[in-house]
């Protein structure tokens, strides 16, 4: 099939390769045609505009995916370009961005290359007209056939595969009855697979077997669903913030709408908002009024499209106000003519608001790093590479932007996370590849933090590193004005790498001097990906973290990815860590606490943690007590009900958790059936056959 070949090198180069390396500025493409994750074990779903992308992982055992399953695409093109591992190094070395010299140990990272749920398959274009799958299929530059795993749907019999002639690639094939073969994968360089060998995972047909833990309140619909961050309310209520492919809250709007609720402490949803454009929209972070409006709450997020205002370029910052009842009180949008984001948002006791976040083009001033300029094949064009320079904003309580601060380096400068003490000085924090004069030992990444005056002037910067990759993800600050950093190293930050990523945890005084830091992990992966992970320190200055481990962390890993949580005093012991997961991913993605005791974290499964899993990736919270680190209750389940109606169990699910449930339990005289359907199937809120009456 020597044709096959010919014409799949075709579709990726005109459509794919050509448009991103002859353009004019590859930093206005980077946020939809080039996706590029961080070095740490990312799971990707940053679905854009555009038809054609290259999804980049960089390095790290990477979930890639490209197609959104809840969007129906009949007869469009869609062609996804994956690298999963390339060294950083090399790359930034070649743009003569960083130095040579760098040492880190070489590592073999395992990607999960996903082509399919147990719903449906990607890339399947069943149209008359689309020959041979020709029009929607992805291309797996990198596949290692030892380490990398392809994820399908169904089963072995669905699928087939054929080698081009001379080893020169492996094509994968979705097989359904007599139709015609669909293809939905090309592996170039690759020959001798074997559909029942470790290289591939199916998932079959229907959806994971559970409840593992029916304590855990678990949300979801047909497509992706992320819950980025949660705050918790005076009244016990919280609050959460992320992102959805489909409708969550409300009438989907564009490729991913931001998405915003309100749960009681039992876990009953009071209100569910989705907003956004024809783009793509996520929330990323919440803070809470500390003010007399303190009912209010301020989200932060980005925009590529007109949310607010007319875009500037590219993928633009948001800051929304609502009130407690989920009423938009005002939205501003800001932003350069490139990409602009935001990841962290804090308040002060003044009402005041602070953003920070990072930018590629001239946001508040130029950005340091003018852009490394490559000459093209075609005339009058070049390719123009950017790094980030860094910022913190300050708005006040009606919206009105304050100031706005810099900062930056020639190289890769950005932050991820914002705080601000009792007496309002601010601290953010994030990675650089560049020196500020800290303790830069030669490392690409590494952490930094700094402290502004509640006016934006710099007080300190603190630097630190080890030889290998070191990110700091999130910060917050105590009672006593301290700050508390943690993110994840492959080095030897804080004590001896356990083997792989390790996470750190650092205390800090106002001062910038680091009071004692921790390192811990297993042989596995364990730490923060991208936008999961997260510190939070409470009323009584303990402190707290979730991510995710594929070890034995805080106890017996359930099958894959799990999420833990871990509780420490401000002395940097361990109080205690828990663990826990489905035998499909699992991680955890934020953590905030109550007034009351009660700790809420958040994360995503890809299988059926708290209910029924909905779609190819739900998002989750649960409950636990701050003393023991016990779950509590937090399902919504009606058990009032069920006692004040006697009755003896009640199967089913949440209200507005599932689009379709199929019954296949027995039922006795006392049972209640549940089914809450986040929207109508085929114009019926309900349908029912061979229903028998005991």
């Amino acid at each position: 099939m020597r044709w096959l070949e010919i014409i799949v090198i075709r579709q990726v180069f005109f459509n794919v390769i050509r448009p991103i390396f002859f353009t004019d500025n590859v930093a206005n493409l980077s946020q939809d045609v080039i996706q590029i994750l961080t070095p740490s074990s990312d799971y990707n779903s940053l679905f854009a505009e555009r038809e054609f992308k290259v999804i980049w992982g960089r390095q790290g055992n990477d979930s890639l995916i490209g197609f959104d399953p809840s969007t129906a695409r009949p007869g469009q093109r869609q062609i996804d370009l994956f690298f999963g591992d390339s060294v950083d190094e090399e790359f930034y070395q070649s743009l003569g961005l960083v130095g040579e010299g760098l040492e880190r140990t070489p590592r073999n990272w395992n990607n999960r290359f996903i082509l399919g749920d147990w719903q449906q398959p990607y890339y399947v274009d069943n149209q008359p007209l689309n020959f041979l799958g020709l029009n929607q299929f992805a291309v797996i530059a990198d596949f290692k056939p030892n380490l990398d795993i392809i994820q399908l749907h169904g089963t072995s019999q669905d699928y087939q595969l054929v080698e081009t002639p001379f080893g020169t690639g492996t094509a994968i094939f979705w097989r359904e009855g007599t139709a015609a073969p669909d293809l939905i994968a090309f592996l170039p360089g690759i020959s001798g697979l074997s559909l029942n060998d470790r290289s591939f995972q199916f998932k079959g047909d229907t959806p994971p077997p559970g409840p593992v833990l029916e304590e855990v309140q678990q949300i979801g619909t047909a497509g992706f669903d992320f819950i980025f961050s949660a705050i918790a309310d005076p009244e016990g209520n919280i609050y959460l913030a992320g992102g959805t492919t489909g409708s969550l809250g409300g009438f989907k709007i564009g490729l991913r709408d931001a998405w915003l609720a309100k749960y009681d402490s039992k876990g009953n949803q009071l209100w569910s908002k989705q907003f956004g454009t024809t783009g793509v929209e996520t929330a990323w972070a919440l803070a809470k009024a500390l003010a007399n409006d303190g009912s209010n709450i301020y989200v932060v997020g980005d925009t590529s499209g007109d949310l607010a205002n007319i875009n500037q370029g590219g993928r633009d910052v948001y800051l929304a106000k609502f009130d407690s009842d989920g009423n938009q009180l005002w939205i501003r949008q800001f932003g350069s003519s490139s990409l602009d984001q935001s990841f962290a948002v804090a308040t002060d006791k003044s009402g005041n608001i602070y953003i920070a976040g990072q930018s590629l083009g001239d946001l508040g001033e130029p950005n340091k790093n003018k852009g490394q300029n490559f000459d093209s094949k075609e005339a009058n064009q070049s390719t123009v590479i950017r790094t980030t320079d860094s910022f913190v904003t300050k708005f006040d309580s009606d919206g009105n932007q304050l100031w706005i601060e810099k900062f930056g380096t020639a190289e890769l400068d950005d932050f991820y996370s914002i705080a601000i003490d009792e007496d309002g000085n601010i601290f953010a924090g994030g990675v650089t590849t560049s020196d500020f004069g800290g303790e830069n030992v030669g490392g690409l990444y590494d952490g930094w933090l700094v402290k502004l005056d509640n006016d934006g002037q710099l007080e300190w910067i603190e630097q630190f590193g080890t030889p290998d990759y070191d990110f700091l993800w999130s910060i917050d600050t105590d009672s006593e004005g301290n700050v508390y950093a943690t993110g994840w190293t492959l080095g030897d930050l804080g004590g001896i790498n356990a083997g792989s990523y390790d996470v750190w945890i650092a205390k800090y005084n106002s001062n910038g001097d680091r009071q004692w830091i921790e390192q811990f992990g297993t042989s596995g992966d364990d730490g923060y990906g991208f936008v999961f992970g997260d510190i939070e320190i409470d009323s009584n200055d303990n402190i707290f973290l979730t991510g995710y481990t594929d070890g034995n962390l805080g106890g017996p890993n359930a099958g894959s990815y799990d999420a833990w949580v871990a509780k420490y005093d401000s002395d940097g012991d361990r109080q205690w860590i828990q663990q826990f997961g489905t035998p499909d991913y699992d991680v955890g993605s934020t953590v905030t606490a109550d007034s009351a005791g009660n700790l809420y974290v958040t994360g995503f499964t890809e299988g059926s943690l708290g209910d029924i899993n909905a779609g190819a990736l739900d998002s989750w919270v649960a409950k636990l007590d701050v003393e023991s680190g016990n779950l509590q209750d937090f399902s919504g389940r009606a058990d009032s009900w069920r006692e004040e109606n006697s009755f003896t169990r009640v199967i089913g699910t949440k209200l507005n958790s599932i689009n379709e449930f199929n019954v296949s339990n027995p039922f006795s005289t006392n049972d209640a059936l549940t089914i809450g359907l986040t929207e109508p199937i085929n114009n019926l809120d309900f349908s029912a056959e061979n229903f028998t009456s005991v």
